[in-house]
């Protein structure tokens, strides 16, 4: 046990001079001949050390400044700091085949093309102390649902002048680690739901609130996620109606999102295990950034409408969603693992939601007739299967994967405000399929090669949808994607 205790003073005090040494803070004679004498084995270390006493202020004034030199100084109330990052480029085509929806074009078929090249970057810091921790992210893009920043397009303008792109706060979050199994995080967080692109945009954040439960139990991890996030914030009310400069027509009304989930995840054999939950989320009212009267209502355009495919359709009421997404991994003895996965919504709420788009054009009106005639969608289902190819659990040189999967999406059943911005156009009322390949060029260094092939759902209405890319009410689109990503 002495001999133990000897070897690491010794080892603490040699390792601090030869850092001191490699600095060039201090050169020591005295150190070398110790040193040589050890390594040869003339000297063992008890009998090195005393040789070294004296110096004992010395070297902990060079290990000082050894340290202060060789590291970022961060306050000592934190135990570590981790930065983080990525940075992708993209090449990126687009197609998309429907009707016009403004002007001389409204209801006239054609094509759309879209070529460009992209970039996107992330850059994060990661704190713990103790049983709290943040995570603080900036990346490029305004829009919630993509980070990236198009080729010529600096400044989110003509890039003429070569104007250079704005960061933005991805996420600026604490959470408090309570218990073994429970974690808070309040700010603006990472989505912690389990689900899938088709419900929720990759990118997307939260803002509010979210508790993190992980428990494990003879050989079974049950989880859960809560969230109560801030989809339209700073409720006002002016209630003293007597004061002119204060009037109802003022009022702003928040729009929350509540979702909890419960789910597990358990081995059926040693070689084969799966992953299930159940989500429900509602929104909290229908109501958005306006005064009392102006209700936020879903109204999807009919096939060819002149009124367009994005006015009106940013609306969040009648979402109360039950989804249930779940995956089964086979493992192999060797480096392969194959996987099939699925996910499927249900808008409890959706007959209220059909409802409403045909009372805010009129029930007895054309248009809220065919709206009628059209029928209520409120159902979204997703079914898919991949391989993997990994040496180990950490990404390595040479491992890849590939999946492939189906969707299929009703008007009503989602949020269209949330879906995936890429693989459907940021539309509802679209099915297809989708394809990803992925190599490892290194452990931190990958491509990626997307493909995606969807179709309009129900052929009378519109593909309705938010900050879609495309500039048509869509009745085929495709969608190819190149990306080289390097993480740090």
């Amino acid at each position: 046990m002495k001999s133990m205790k000897l070897r690491g003073v010794f080892i603490a005090v040699t390792g601090a001079l030869a850092l001191s040494f490699s600095a060039g803070a201090m050169a020591d004679s005295t150190f070398d001949l110790v040193d040589a004498l050890v390594k040869k084995g003339v000297l063992t270390e008890e009998e090195a050390l005393p040789l070294l006493k004296g110096r004992e202020n010395d070297i902990a004034a060079a290990d000082k400044k050894v340290k202060k030199a060789a590291r970022v100084t961060i306050s000592d109330a934190i135990d570590n700091a981790t930065v983080y990052g990525d940075v992708r480029v993209r090449e990126e085509y687009r197609k998309g085949g429907g009707f016009g929806t403004a002007g001389a074009g409204a209801g006239i078929f054609g094509e759309e093309e879209r070529s460009r090249g992209r970039y996107k970057l992330t850059f994060g810091v990661e704190t713990k102390a103790d049983d709290f921790y943040t995570d603080l992210a900036f990346a490029m893009g305004p829009g919630g649902r993509s980070d990236n920043a198009t080729f010529g397009n600096g400044g989110n303008g003509t890039n003429g002048a070569n104007n250079k792109e704005t960061l933005y706060v991805k996420r600026a979050m604490v959470g408090w680690k309570m218990t073994d199994w429970l974690a808070v995080e309040a700010g603006r967080i990472k989505n912690p739901l389990y689900t899938t692109s088709m419900v929720w945009d990759g990118d997307l954040t939260f803002e509010g609130a979210a508790e993190k439960v992980s428990y494990d139990y003879n050989k079974i991890n049950f989880f859960g996620n809560f969230v109560q996030s801030q989809y339209v914030g700073d409720y006002k009310n002016f209630s003293n109606v007597g004061n002119p400069s204060l009037s109802t027509s003022g009022d702003r009304y928040t729009n929350n999102i509540l979702a909890f989930q419960g789910g597990l995840k358990f081995p059926i054999t040693d070689m084969v295990s799966a992953k299930a939950a159940i989500t429900y989320t509602t929104y909290s009212n229908n109501k958005n950034n306006g005064n009392n009267s102006n209700q936020n209502i879903f109204v999807p355009s009919l096939t060819g409408a002149s009124t367009g495919i994005v006015a009106a359709n940013s609306g969040t009421n009648n979402l109360q969603t039950i989804e249930i997404p779940a995956e089964i991994e086979f493992k192999t003895a060797g480096d392969l693992s194959y996987k099939v996965f699925g996910d499927y919504v249900y808008n409890t709420a959706g007959s209220d939601r059909f409802n409403a788009a045909i009372n805010s054009v009129g029930a007895n009106t054309t248009t809220g007739k065919k709206l009628a005639a059209a029928g209520n969608d409120d159902t979204a289902w997703l079914l898919g299967a991949g391989i993997t190819s990994a040496k180990d659990k950490k990404p390595s040189k040479g491992d890849w994967q590939a999946k492939f999967w189906w969707q299929d999406v009703g008007t009503y059943a989602v949020d269209q405000n949330a879906v995936d911005s890429d693989l459907m156009d940021s539309r509802v009322n679209m099915k297809g399929v989708v394809a990803k390949a992925t190599y490892n060029l290194r452990s931190n260094v990958f491509v990626d090669v997307t493909g995606a092939s969807a179709t309009r759902k129900n052929s009378a209405l519109a593909t309705s949808g938010t900050a879609s890319d495309i500039g048509l009410d869509l009745n085929k689109y495709q969608l190819l994607q190149l990306d080289l990503t390097y993480k740090f």
